[in-house]
């Protein structure tokens, strides 16, 4: 459930009060970036009822993409039930921020909110999100767009004090899988890691050994 307004959140450490509400604002994509389509037309995104719809076009979508091409399975939204779900990540960012997939930019969007992040390091395998979603980021100094895949990043030299995991998978098909994976490949890269909507046993598992939110 998303409490829209003012809350306090217990979970977070010091049982600080949100703006859940400027949170959602801060999350909505800007209208200019839609609607939109990949060169290769595999990805696309449009309004749908007033939120912004990331889609892609794969076997699990092919039902949903209409006669003009957009639509397919949902890789994310800014709609309040989806941004609700990274709010406990971007209460726990602070200073040096990891995100693995831009996707719509709504996370990185929220995280800009809090000055005390000093910078926001994005790591997008797909050029075309990186291009067209990146671009409300490419004058801010806070942000650097990485075109690689996470899996493959180069990590020597580096870390962070949290980094968030949000990657696709086509149909999503063993994403929490993948997830585990990058959370074991950063752990000596972070102090707290995380990963959209991660089972609730392993999270519970890594805050009580430190690893995580």
């Amino acid at each position: 459930m998303c409490v829209v307004g003012t809350v306090r959140a217990s979970s977070v450490t010091g049982n600080v009060k949100v703006n859940t509400n400027a949170l959602l604002a801060a999350a909505r994509v800007p209208v200019d970036l839609l609607p939109w389509k990949s060169p290769d037309g595999l990805m696309n995104a449009k309004h749908i009822l007033g939120g912004a719809f990331l889609f892609n076009v794969c076997m699990a979508g092919l039902q949903r993409v209409d006669d003009e091409g957009y639509g397919g399975y949902t890789v994310m939204d800014d709609c309040a039930f989806e941004i609700c779900r990274h709010f406990e990540a971007v209460y726990h960012a602070k200073g040096r921020v990891l995100k693995t997939g831009l996707g719509l930019g709504c996370f990185v969007r929220m995280c800009l909110t809090k000055p005390e992040i000093e910078h926001i390091d994005v790591v997008e395998i797909d050029p075309d999100i990186a291009e067209h979603f990146g671009r409300p980021f490419a004058d801010d100094p806070r942000v650097t767009i990485h075109v690689a895949d996470a899996f493959e990043f180069p990590l020597k030299g580096k870390y962070w004090d949290m980094v968030w995991h949000d990657i696709y998978e086509e149909g999503n098909e063993g994403l929490q899988l993948q997830h585990g994976k990058l959370i074991k490949r950063y752990a000596d890269h972070a102090d707290l890691q995380g990963a959209w909507a991660f089972p609730k046993f392993l999270r519970r598992r890594m805050r009580e050994t430190g690893l995580g939110f």
